[in-house]
C-alpha cells in the first residue's frame, strides 16, 4: 500500500463506483479515534475486527493499550461487539472475554450477515453503529453495504494470513481513487491550482476532461451523423426522398428564407441537421454531466441545464450554420466533409462553454 493517510472522507468527491469501498474516516491506530465525538453523533455500538486491528494475527491477547481503549469506550457508554471471520473459536472467545465484548460469527465479510446479526443482537439501527477494521475489502465494504459507517484503521505490524494478501493488492489498486475523497487540513494542503500544476501531464484534470469530452463527442457525432443521413437520404415520401419533397415545399413557400439553397435537397439540411443535433445534445448532456465533469447532486440541476442548453444551442447554431454553408457549396449528397468540419469547430465552443460556464461548479 502507498503511504498511509489519515483523515475524513467525502464520497461525493469521487465517482460513485468507489463509494462502497470508501470509509468515513481513516486513522493511524485505535487511539486516534475520537470516541466522544462518535458518541455525540449518536453512535452507540462499536463493531471491531480482530486480526491486525485489535490484535496481531495469531495472537491470543490484546495489548494493555487496547484494553485501556476499550474500557474507555465502555465508560462512555458504548456497547462492543467483535465481528470476525476467524475459525479459531476458542481464541476469539478469549480475546472477547479480555475486553468484555460479545462476538458475532457468520458468513465471511463483506457479507452483510454478521453486521445484521450484530444490529439485531444489540437492537441497534445501522446509523447507531460504527465499524472499525483494517481491511477495505472486508470491514469497510461489508459495513458500507449494510449502511454502517466505517473507520479504516492502519493495520498492526506483523505477519498476515496469506489469503489477506489478495485483499491488500486490491486495496493498493483502490487507494489511489479513494484518497481523492480524503479531506486534509487547509493549512497543510496546497491550493488546487498548485496541485494541478504539480501533476504529470497525463494526470491533469484538463487532459482527462478533454479525453472524456472527445469520447462523448464521438458518440454524439455518430448519433448526429447517422440521424442526419437517415433523415436526408433514406426516409421516403411517395416515390422520392422526404428531403426533396420537403425542400421543394420550403423553396416555394419561403423563398426569402431558403433561397440560398442550391436545390430542394440542400434546403432541408438545417432542419434535419437541427433535429439530429437535438438527440446528440441530449446524449452529450447525460454523459458530460455524469462522466466528463463529474457533477454530483440535483440542487443546481435546473440552472445547470439552462446553462448547458444555452451553450449547446449556440454550438448547434455554429454547427448547423457551418454545415449548411459547406454542404451548399459541396452538395452532391456529400455529408462527411461538412459534418466533420462543423463538428470540430462546434466541439471547441462546447467544451469551453461547458467547462467554464455550464459545469463550472464541479471544478
Amino acid at each position: 500500500m502507498s503511504e498511509w493517510k489519515s483523515g475524513k472522507f467525502e464520497r461525493q468527491r469521487i465517482h460513485r463506483v468507489y463509494h462502497r469501498f470508501t470509509p468515513a474516516h481513516a486513522v493511524e491506530s485505535l487511539y486516534a479515534i475520537d470516541l466522544q465525538e462518535l458518541w455525540d453523533r449518536g453512535k452507540r455500538l462499536l463493531l471491531l475486527d480482530v486480526d491486525n486491528t485489535i490484535v496481531q494475527w495469531h495472537s491470543h491477547a490484546c495489548e494493555e493499550t487496547v484494553l485501556a481503549w476499550t474500557q474507555k469506550a465502555k465508560s462512555i457508554g458504548f456497547e462492543i461487539c467483535i465481528i470476525s471471520n476467524t475459525t479459531q473459536v476458542d481464541r476469539l472467545a478469549k480475546i472477547a472475554e479480555s475486553i468484555g465484548a460479545i462476538t458475532v460469527r457468520g458468513r465471511f465479510k463483506p457479507s452483510r450477515s454478521m453486521f445484521r446479526l450484530a444490529l439485531i443482537k444489540f437492537r441497534r439501527k445501522p446509523e447507531e453503529a460504527i465499524m472499525v477494521g483494517d481491511q477495505i475489502m472486508t470491514d469497510v465494504l461489508g459495513a458500507n453495504r449494510t449502511g454502517i459507517e466505517a473507520i479504516w484503521v492502519k493495520r498492526l505490524e506483523g505477519k498476515e494470513f496469506k489469503g489477506t494478501s489478495i485483499n491488500r493488492k486490491v486495496e493498493r489498486f483502490l487507494t489511489g481513487a479513494i484518497y481523492q475523497a480524503l479531506v486534509t487540513p487547509l493549512d497543510e494542503t496546497p491550493e488546487a491550482p498548485e496541485i494541478e500544476r504539480e501533476k504529470p501531464l497525463a494526470q491533469k484534470t484538463l487532459v482527462h476532461q478533454i479525453i472524456k469530452f472527445a469520447i462523448v463527442g464521438g458518440s454524439s457525432f455518430v448519433i448526429d451523423f447517422s440521424l442526419t443521413y437517415v433523415f436526408m437520404n433514406i426516409i421516403k415520401s411517395g416515390d422520392g426522398l422526404l428531403s426533396d419533397s420537403l425542400g421543394k415545399s420550403l423553396l416555394s413557400s419561403m423563398p426569402g428564407i431558403f433561397g440560398w439553397a442550391k436545390g430542394p435537397h440542400e434546403a432541408t439540411a438545417p432542419i434535419f441537421g437541427c433535429l439530429a443535433s437535438f438527440f446528440a445534445m441530449t446524449n452529450s448532456y447525460i454523459w458530460n454531466r455524469a462522466w466528463t465533469f463529474e457533477v454530483k447532486g440535483k440542487a443546481e440541476r435546473a440552472k445547470e441545464m439552462r446553462k448547458f442548453y444555452f451553450v449547446s444551442i449556440m454550438g448547434q447554431l455554429i454547427n448547423i450554420g457551418i454545415f449548411s454553408a459547406l454542404y451548399n457549396v459541396i452538395g452532391n449528397h456529400q455529408l462527411g466533409i461538412p459534418k466533420v468540419i462543423a463538428a470540430v469547430i462546434a466541439a471547441v465552443w462546447n467544451f469551453a462553454g461547458m467547462r467554464f460556464y455550464a459545469f463550472r461548479s464541479s471544478e
